[in-house]
C-alpha cells in the first residue's frame, strides 16, 4: 500500500495535468471559433465542427480517466484520517474512570514516590496494625489495572507504571 505522502504527490500531479488539459481544450475551441468565424463556406465549417467533437470526446475520456482516479486517491486519502478519528474515539471510549478512595489515593502516590512497595511498606506508612488491611487494598488497587505486582522472593511487590495505565484516569475526592 501506498504511504500519505505518495499519494499526495500523485493527486497533485494529476490535478496539474487536469488544468493543462482543461487550459488546451480551451485554445482548441477558441481557434476552432475563429476559423468557423472565417470561414464562409459551409464545408469548412462541416470540418471544424467535425474536428471540434472529435477533440472534445478524446478530451472528456481523459479528463474522465483523471478525475476518477482523482477520486479514488482522495477517497484514500480520507479513509486513512477517518480512521485516525475513529482509533481515537475508540481510545478515549476505552478509558475507564476510576474513582479511589483518599486512602488509595494515598498508597498510589507513596508507592509513586517510593518506586515500589510491599504490603509491610504501606502498613507502616498508613500506621495499620496487620499486614491483611495493606494487602488487601494493594490487591484491590492490582485487580483495578492501577498497579503492577512482583514477586520478589518471599514478597510480593506493587509497582505503579504510569505508561501502562494510559486508559484509567483515577479520581480521588477532594480533600
Amino acid at each position: 500500500m501506498r504511504t500519505k505522502k505518495e499519494l499526495e504527490t500523485e493527486l497533485q500531479k494529476l490535478k496539474a495535468q487536469v488544468a493543462t488539459i482543461s487550459g488546451k481544450a480551451t485554445k482548441e475551441r477558441e481557434l476552432l471559433l475563429e476559423k468557423a468565424k472565417a470561414e464562409d463556406t459551409s464545408s469548412g465549417l462541416f470540418a471544424l465542427a467535425k474536428y471540434m467533437i472529435d477533440e472534445n470526446k478524446r478530451t472528456t475520456m481523459i479528463l474522465k480517466g483523471i478525475t476518477d482516479t482523482l477520486s479514488r486517491l482522495e477517497q484514500d486519502i480520507g479513509y486513512n484520517y477517518q480512521q485516525d478519528e475513529v482509533q481515537e474515539q475508540q481510545a478515549q471510549m476505552e478509558r475507564q474512570i476510576l474513582p479511589v478512595s483518599d486512602l488509595d489515593a494515598k498508597i498510589i502516590q507513596f508507592i509513586q514516590i517510593k518506586g515500589m512497595a510491599c504490603a509491610d511498606d504501606i502498613r507502616q506508612h498508613m500506621s495499620y496494625r496487620g499486614r491483611n488491611a495493606a494487602s488487601a487494598r494493594l490487591n484491590r488497587l492490582f485487580k483495578q489495572g492501577v498497579l503492577e505486582r512482583y514477586q520478589l522472593g518471599h514478597k510480593v511487590y506493587y509497582k505503579y507504571d504510569a505508561g501502562k495505565a494510559t486508559n484509567i484516569l483515577i479520581v480521588s475526592p477532594p480533600q
